[in-house]
């Protein structure tokens, strides 16, 4: 049997975009070693020719396509004519196209080519249709809907969804006849053999080795993942000793939250507990798990949350609000706490789980359990090659 060629077509893959930009990876490797199946990434240099380029693309097996911006009308939504029109003269000779992400040109772009040449979509909103996004730029999105993304959601074969949240606010648009499929995603293959380094953190933040434990917060920096007005009030309430790590990258769409948060760390008299890495190399990120007792990411809206998942399968303990999508997976596994967006629930979810190191082994042995058994990368390419088969039959 010929393998299926899959296209995945999503508008950014440095590290600093976050989930979607770091599954990508893993995701097509997976379906690469796969059998049956082959994929291939297409792709913008959305942050301007040399800020990334094929040279950091950690894949082995996957080709990736990497295409130019129009620096004039590509900073908004990563707009790029060279790959419309490689899409529109390539996408005949793929089974299947597997777009990632909805407001940008990159999705516009596959979608079209694929309506024309007659090649079914796979569409991963990646919560970017969710309430929440729809909240900020209402108007803007509401004249893009009608101008552009309706057709592309309307003419999709197939939703990928990788939570059971996501797919619920997905089916409250009208007109969508798609089947919706509900798959997680995987946890990158080194979260299981990279080695265990639990004073890497400390040393990297200038923490006694036998200092309070550390709770984590990794994600990109934006407005939505709760560090200003949740997490950073929470800490200051606790009262177990400990240090809060804050790591992660700007968001190009937020780029003063940074100042932001820098700023509330002062007003709240928190300096001197709390320390801000910025960007971590990928492979660099098991050490600051290992180094973590909690890792906690109260998101105001997050349609799955891989670092959760990470942290399960590195066996670090997570707190998450109930806005994170992977939530039902951390109460599954009985792998930490979901709570409410409310200061007060953090601060007490985060208090219970460091007053007990024995409880908290525990949990975080729990989590790791869990995420070997549901998150594994070679069991969703499966479930994600048997979706292409049926559209393809």
């Amino acid at each position: 049997m010929t393998p299926l060629r899959i296209l995945h077509v999503i508008p950014a893959v440095a590290p600093r975009y976050g989930g979607p930009s770091a599954a990508i990876v893993p995701m097509c490797e997976a379906l690469n070693a796969l059998g049956g199946v082959t994929a291939d990434v297409a792709t913008t240099d959305v942050d301007g020719a040399g800020a990334y380029d094929a040279s950091q693309w950690p894949a082995r097996n996957t080709p990736l396509r990497l295409f130019p911006v129009s620096r004039r009308t590509g900073a908004r939504w990563a707009h790029s004519a060279p790959l419309a029109r490689w899409l529109d003269g390539h996408v005949r000779s793929y089974d299947v196209v597997h777009v990632h992400s909805a407001w940008l040109h990159s999705t516009y772009a596959a979608c079209r080519a694929a309506r024309r040449h007659r090649v079914p979509v796979v569409y991963r909103p990646c919560g970017t249709l969710s309430p929440y996004t729809w909240a900020r730029n209402r108007l803007m999105k509401a004249a893009y809907w009608v101008g552009f993304e309706r057709s592309n959601v309307r003419s999709a074969a197939a939703f990928h969804c990788t939570s059971d949240d996501e797919a619920a606010e997905l089916r409250l648009y009208r007109g969508l006849k798609a089947p919706v499929v509900v798959q997680p995603l995987g946890v990158a293959p080194d979260a299981w053999t990279a080695p265990t380094r639990g004073a890497a953190l400390r040393e990297r933040c200038g923490l006694p080795a036998d200092g309070p434990p550390v709770v984590l917060f990794l994600s990109r920096m934006h407005p939505k993942k709760g560090v200003t007005d949740l997490l950073l009030p929470a800490f200051a309430r606790l009262t177990r000793s400990a240090t809060l790590v804050i790591a992660g990258g700007a968001d190009g769409s937020a780029p003063d939250y940074l100042n932001e948060i820098a700023r509330t760390i002062e007003r709240l008299g928190l300096t001197a507990r709390v320390r801000v890495l910025g960007p971590v190399r990928s492979p660099d990120r098991w050490e600051l798990f290992d180094g973590a007792a909690v890792l906690a990411l109260p998101s105001h809206q997050e349609n799955f949350g891989l670092v959760v998942a990470e942290s399960m399968a590195r066996g670090v303990p997570v707190v998450v609000s109930d806005q994170v999508q992977i939530a039902p997976h951390v109460v599954a596994a009985k792998a930490g706490a979901v709570v409410p967006r409310d200061v007060d629930a953090l601060a007490a979810a985060l208090d219970a789980l460091l007053e007990h190191p024995a409880g908290r082994a525990a949990t975080g042995t729990r989590g790791r359990e869990y995420a070997r058994a549901v998150f594994d990368w070679a069991a969703v390419a499966a479930r994600l090659r048997d979706l292409y088969r049926t559209l393809t039959k």
